[in-house]
C-alpha cells in the first residue's frame, strides 16, 4: 500500500495533473503547442541514462526517498517558473531526474523482490495510487484549487501535497537490497534476445499512443467545442476521473487474469477496450460520449503497466527484473513523452487533431502485433 499512495503522489498526480494546465500556459505565455509539450520529453532525454545504469545499482527505498523531493519541487517550480521555455524544460529536467529513482521502475523492482508468485496482486495495488490520484489530480485537486488560487497557485500547492510522499517511503518501504541474478541460481538470465526485443517494441509503441491521448486529451476536447473554460475544465475533470476510475479497477480485474489465462490473451482485451474507445474521440461534442470514452479507454490502458514486467519476469525471472526494466522503463518513456510532442507537429500540419488520433490507432495496434509474436515461453 506504501507503494501505491506514492506512486499516486509522485506520478499519478504531475502525470494527469498537469495537462489541466496546458491551455493556461497557452494563455498566460504564448507559447505554441509544439514548444509546450517539448518540456516532459526534453526532461527526459536529458535523464535518460540514469535509469538503466543508476537505479538497479541504488536501494529502492532510498533511491525513492530522495526522488520524491525532487519531484515535489518541480511540481511546484511550474507554479513559480516565469514565462521562458528554458525555465520550463529545467523544471521537466527536474521532475524527471525525481522520477527516475522514485518513480515505477523502483517500486516494480522492490515488488519483485518482496513477492512471489502474487507479483501480478502487488503490481496492481501499487499502481493503483496512479490512477486512484490521477483520477483526482483535476476534478478534487487542480480545477478547485484554481479556483481559489489561481493556476500558479494551485500548482504550488499540489507540489506540496506531493511531499507527503517523503514520510510514506521512510515508513511503509522494507529497506533490501537486490541480488543480481547469477549463473546456477535457478532463475533465466537477462539476454538481448527476441523476447526482450518485441517487449521493448511492443510496450514502447503502445504506451507512446496512450501518453499521446492523454496528454493531449484537454485539447481534444477544446477543439471539440468545449470553448467555455468552465465548461472545459468540468468536462476534461470528470471524463479523466471516469477514466482513471476505471484504469484503477481493471488493474485487479487484469491481474486476477494474468494470474488464470494465457498473458497475450489478455492483453488482447485490453488493447481491444483501448482501440476500441478512439473512434469516440471524434464525436466528443455528443452527451454522455466524452465519459463512456474516458470509461472504455480507462479500462483497456489498466494493463499498461502491469503486463510487461510480469511478462519480463516469466522470461528472465524476479532478480533480472531491474536490469531488463531498467531498459525498458526508460525507452517506453521515451515514447511516452515524445509521442505527444510528434502529435502537436501532425496537429499544427493538419490544423486538426482527426490526422493525429488516426495515427496514434495505427500505433496501439502495432503495439499489439509486437506483443503477439512473443513465443509461448511468456506463458510457463
Amino acid at each position: 500500500m506504501a507503494s501505491s499512495l506514492i506512486l499516486g503522489l509522485i506520478v499519478g498526480i504531475p502525470y494527469y495533473g498537469i495537462p489541466f494546465f496546458y491551455d493556461y500556459f497557452e494563455a498566460a505565455y504564448g507559447w505554441s503547442r509544439a514548444a509546450m509539450m517539448l518540456g516532459l520529453p526534453v526532461g527526459t532525454f536529458v535523464t535518460l541514462v540514469a535509469g538503466p545504469w543508476l537505479v538497479p545499482r541504488v536501494p529502492p527505498k532510498w533511491g525513492i526517498v530522495c526522488g520524491a523531493p525532487v519531484c515535489a519541487a518541480a511540481m511546484a517550480g511550474f507554479g513559480v517558473m516565469g514565462g521562458g521555455l528554458v525555465g520550463y524544460y529545467a523544471v521537466w529536467v527536474l521532475y524527471m531526474a525525481g522520477w527516475t529513482f522514485a518513480g515505477p521502475l523502483a517500486h516494480q523492482i522492490l515488488l519483485s523482490e518482496v513477492f512471489g508468485l502474487r507479483r501480478g496482486r502487488a503490481f496492481a495495488v501499487a499502481f493503483f495510487g496512479i490512477s486512484a490520484l490521477g483520477a483526482v489530480s483535476v476534478a478534487l485537486l487542480a480545477r478547485p484549487l484554481t479556483g481559489a488560487l489561481g493556476f500558479r497557485g494551485a500548482l504550488m500547492a499540489m507540489g506540496a501535497v506531493m511531499l507527503l510522499a517523503v514520510p510514506v517511503a521512510l515508513f511503509g518501504l522494507p529497506d533490501i537490497r537486490v541480488q543480481a541474478a547469477e549463473a546456477g541460481d535457478g532463475e533465466p538470465a537477462f539476454r538481448w534476445d527476441r523476447p526482450f526485443w518485441l517487449l521493448l517494441l511492443g510496450s514502447t509503441i503502445s504506451i507512446a499512443g496512450i501518453g499521446g491521448v492523454s496528454q493531449h486529451l484537454k485539447l481534444i476536447f477544446r477543439e471539440a467545442g468545449f470553448s467555455e473554460q468552465a465548461r472545459l475544465d468540468a468536462v476534461f475533470g470528470w471524463t479523466l476521473m471516469a477514466m482513471l476510475t476505471a484504469d484503477a479497477a481493471g488493474r485487479f480485474l487484469f491481474a486476477w487474469g494474468a494470474e488464470r489465462f494465457p498473458k497475450r490473451q489478455v492483453i488482447t482485451v485490453a488493447f481491444a477496450l483501448m482501440a476500441g474507445s478512439m473512434p469516440l474521440l471524434l464525436w466528443l461534442d455528443r452527451p454522455v460520449v466524452p465519459y463512456v470514452f474516458g470509461f472504455l479507454f480507462g479500462l483497456g490502458i489498466s494493463s499498461d503497466s502491469l503486463m510487461v514486467p510480469l511478462l519480463a519476469t516469466d522470461f528472465y525471472g524476479g532478480k533480472s527484473l531491474g536490469r531488463v526494466m531498467g531498459v525498458i522503463v526508460p525507452v517506453n518513456t521515451v515514447g511516452q513523452t515524445w509521442f505527444p510532442s510528434l502529435l502537436s507537429v501532425l496537429w499544427a500540419a493538419t490544423g486538426s487533431y482527426t490526422m493525429p488520433l488516426a495515427f496514434t490507432f495505427v500505433c496501439v495496434l502495432a503495439g499489439r502485433l509486437a506483443l503477439a509474436m512473443l513465443p509461448a515461453a511468456a506463458r510457463r
